[in-house]
């Protein structure tokens, strides 16, 4: 059997070469890695060793030495080809790992070209506010848009001064977060109808739960609700279970004829909420339907319900078709969820519809406040501080 011992600064470089020599059927006899002296010895290197022999040899006897011992001592008891040694598994994984860190490394340097191109006409001063908007998702048109107004808004002396800069980009950034406010009765006779509509998953249920339980709890108002969202029979259940905690009647309707009789019979409160079933942004049959469910109702206000944690293809898709239904505001829910809220700006000045109310947990009534801009605005730059701290 005629050994051969190979050595790499790699296993993967180490098995090219027993292929190389030996061929695809060679068979693995040995492997090892240890530490390798260099420069004087001041320092060290990883080195990885194989040691084969071709399959034909592996059949043959060991020749024994003047000592009546072979000259090398076989560990493997049932020696494996070479593709199928632990040795060759582990190398083939490091190669495409290798492979797979080098299409990443690709894919980032395409991005940063592509965001140098974009920035190019960004002032060398606020290259950073730049960078810390697209960090957070904010689209590079938007984020063109906040670094025009900062440079104008600022002097070259202020653009230096990174409080300035930072409460500036702040101020912007409370301009571009438009919000509407909360819900408010706007007639005198008749209950302030609104309806909450949006993909499914977002939490339409538990937001209008939230809704209820503060007009009915806190404010004193006479509320009641109504579902359209048959399909899910726990959806009923949960909300009749909220409408019992506090007081509100409910009704549970199937047919556009039959919202708009129930609306009617709740003359006696000041708010009706309606919830509706979860839509597919792709489903036009189901939008079609929830449309005349709409035009059955005459809601006084219809808020578009989307999840913050959501991607952007997914908000902008609802946004397209819901918008075609009727969307007057627009609620984001699990915002303690989200990684990055910029896709919120994008989506607000895509739909120009202000924000109403933002969810931040599960907590009814308590997990819900009306939309703030300035809060908005320090939360959007807060998940920029936060990005640039796990980067480090």
């Amino acid at each position: 059997m005629q050994l051969q011992t190979y050595t790499a600064l790699t296993m993967a470089d180490a098995l090219r070469q027993v292929k190389a020599a030996l061929g695809n059927d060679a068979v693995i006899l040995h492997t090892r890695t240890y530490q390798r002296r260099i420069w004087l010895g001041l320092r060290s290197r990883g080195v990885v060793e194989i040691t084969a022999c071709r399959a034909s040899d592996d059949r043959q006897r060991l020749p024994a030495s003047s000592a009546g011992r072979a000259p090398f001592a076989v560990k493997r008891a049932q020696p494996q080809r070479l593709m199928e040694t632990p040795a060759a598994t582990s190398a083939v994984m490091l190669g495409l790992s290798q492979e797979v860190s080098g299409l990443k490394s690709v894919v980032m340097d395409l991005v940063r070209h592509s965001r140098t191109q974009a920035a190019a006409d960004v002032p060398e001063d606020l290259r950073d506010c730049y960078g810390q908007l697209l960090q957070v998702h904010i689209a590079p048109e938007m984020a063109a848009q906040v670094v025009g107004a900062l440079h104008q808004q600022l002097s070259p002396a202020q653009r230096q001064n990174p409080a300035v800069r930072a409460q500036a980009l702040l101020a912007c950034l409370q301009k571009l977060l438009t919000t509407s406010g909360p819900i408010v009765r706007s007639k005198e006779n008749g209950p302030h109808v609104v309806a909450l509509i949006g993909p499914t998953g977002v939490g339409k249920t538990t937001t209008i739960a939230k809704l209820a339980a503060n007009l009915r709890l806190r404010q004193r108002r006479r509320v009641g609700l109504i579902t359209i969202d048959t399909y899910r029979i726990a959806a009923v259940d949960q909300l009749r279970k909220y409408a019992d905690i506090i007081g509100a009647p409910l009704r549970v309707v199937n047919r556009p004829q039959d919202l708009r009789q129930a609306v009617s019979a709740m003359t006696d409160c000041e708010f009706v909420l309606i919830d509706t079933a979860g839509r597919s942004p792709t489903d036009s049959l189901k939008l079609s339907e929830l449309k005349l469910f709409l035009e059955a109702a005459e809601p006084d206000e219809v808020h578009l319900v989307l999840s913050a944690t959501a991607s952007q293809d997914c908000m902008e898709a609802a946004v397209s078709r819901f918008g075609e239904v009727r969307a007057d505001k627009i609620i984001f829910t699990k915002l303690d969820e989200a990684v990055h809220i910029g896709e919120v700006l994008n989506i607000v000045h895509k739909l120009g519809r202000g924000i109403s109310y933002v969810t931040t947990g599960q907590d009814v009534p308590d997990d819900i406040e009306v939309a703030q801009p300035a809060h908005l605005a320090q939360r959007l730059l807060n998940s920029s501080a936060a990005s640039a701290r796990e980067a480090i």
